[in-house]
């Protein structure tokens, strides 16, 4: 079975950044995606992102968002 690992990116720019890679093991996407979040995570440039995993039928097995987008404080 192929596994897509689509990683959907918007910069501190504003700028795009997607890709979609594709994977004949599940293993090698695995590793991969969590090599992506941890990038996305610790990234000073990385606004929002969305990471997944999904399969050749379409079924998401995996999904994380990075979200660092400066929220408004409650007041």
């Amino acid at each position: 079975m192929k596994y897509y690992l689509i990683k959907m990116l918007t910069n501190d720019k504003g700028q795009d950044g997607s890709t979609i890679a594709v994977y004949n093991a599940k293993d090698n996407a695995l590793v991969a995606y969590h090599q992506t979040l941890a990038n996305f995570h610790n990234a000073s440039d990385v606004q929002y992102a969305v990471v997944q995993i999904i399969n050749e039928n379409g079924n998401i097995e995996m999904m994380e968002v990075v979200d660092h987008r400066v929220q408004p404080e409650a007041e």
